[in-house]
């Protein structure tokens, strides 16, 4: 049995590491775009908007989680989620003319699987996506989480405890 030597060991995980990286590099840059319309924009906007909407606290669409779902989409999912989404979303009824309460029910009903298992899946998707968007947004971690960005606050005058 030969041995391998420190420094061959080392070189070819050096070379291993780089050829990974390349491979995701080059496999990320041939992945296709997806382009969302001006009307597919504002569908996937009016949903998040019944997701998460405007009350006396800002909505989902006015702290910008549209932006964040489509880069995660385009970013961290396959095509096939957003092509599939876009399909969703469009073949279900409009609802810029109805009022809350009914576009809750619809919603709810999507959610059962009443519109089928591709539309009960896209919004299971679209609502992850909404709320962890919101969720992070500098707006909501600030006011309601009460976040403080590290390393938080040094108070000199704090005695020591031994």
């Amino acid at each position: 049995m030969k041995s391998i030597s420190r420094r061959n060991w080392v070189k070819g995980m050096a070379l291993a590491t780089l050829g990974s990286v390349v491979f995701t590099d080059l496999k990320a840059a041939n992945a296709p775009s997806i382009q969302w319309s001006a009307d597919q924009d504002q569908l996937l906007q009016a949903w998040m908007g019944v997701i998460i909407p405007e009350s006396s606290i800002p909505g989902a669409v006015s702290l910008g989680v549209p932006a964040y779902v489509k880069v995660m989409l385009r970013d961290c999912y396959e095509p096939a989620t957003s092509t599939t989404l876009m399909k969703v979303l469009a073949a279900l009824p409009s609802i810029e003319k109805v009022s809350e309460s009914e576009k809750e029910q619809l919603f709810f009903q999507i959610e059962q699987g009443k519109q089928g298992a591709d539309a009960q899946k896209a919004m299971a998707t679209l609502k992850g996506l909404t709320i962890r968007g919101y969720m992070t947004t500098e707006y909501v971690m600030v006011n309601h989480q009460n976040y403080v960005m590290a390393p938080g606050f040094f108070n000199g005058c704090e005695p020591l405890k031994k």
